[in-house]
């Protein structure tokens, strides 16, 4: 084979191998990718109802309070501060978010702000309760005379304090109530916006974002005659 023909074979070698590196490359990116949106799919989605599901009930809450001498939460006060918030922000933002079409007024934008504002508070009552959940759980095993036999935990310390079963638990109660509190201040805004637009909240989702375009696509659409 002549110098030519070698030069040629390898330079069409290399471009091969950096074909093949390249398409190797963008494979790994695009299994990266897939990977994020399955691991964003699988996450859990916070509503209130999975809120409700994780934090402690009225009962229960009530009696948190007298067994580890915590105040309790006025929940008649909390959800009435999360109504309000979402109502004067509401009226704050109206003139501002709210555009004219057609002499009709479009809401779209404002809504779709306050289900943001609606959702972050929902969001952080979703992330207390897991938290709580988490640390109750602990707190079972450790004082669970089924998982702990010998009792280790339920020992004074050396130094006098608390040991670490009774920590648990009462870190636990602590938890239990801020995510109690946060529930009834999210509850309070999602009540806020569904009084205002006339639906419940829902957390976003692009199904949802779609199906409010279609509702404002077809009303807009019977005001034409179409």
């Amino acid at each position: 084979m002549s110098n030519a023909a070698t030069a040629i074979a390898q330079a069409h070698t290399e471009a091969q191998e950096k074909k093949a590196a390249k398409a190797t490359k963008n494979a790994s990116r695009a299994r990266s990718f897939q990977e994020a949106v399955d691991r964003k799919a699988a996450a859990p989605i916070a509503t209130l109802e999975a809120v409700k599901a994780l934090i402690p009930t009225d009962a229960q809450a009530a009696a948190i309070a007298r067994a580890f001498a915590i105040d309790e939460v006025d929940t008649d006060e909390v959800l009435g501060a999360g109504y309000n918030s979402v109502m004067e922000e509401i009226k704050i933002m109206e003139p501002i978010l709210a555009t004219t079409v057609n002499g009709e007024k479009n809401y779209r934008a404002l809504e779709m702000h306050m289900q943001r504002i609606v959702g972050a508070r929902v969001a952080s009552a979703f992330g207390q309760a897991q938290f709580y959940e988490t640390k109750r759980q602990a707190a079972r095993e450790m004082s669970s005379g089924f998982t702990n036999e010998n009792r280790d935990e339920d020992r004074m310390g050396i130094d006098g304090q608390a040991n670490r079963a009774a920590f648990a638990r009462e870190f636990a109660a602590q938890l239990g109530m801020k995510a109690y509190g946060l529930s009834a201040l999210a509850e309070g805004a999602a009540k806020a916006y569904a009084e205002y637009f006339g639906s419940e909240w829902k957390p976003y989702s692009r199904n949802s974002a779609r199906s409010l375009d279609r509702q404002i696509a077809d009303a807009q659409a019977d005001a034409l005659g179409f």
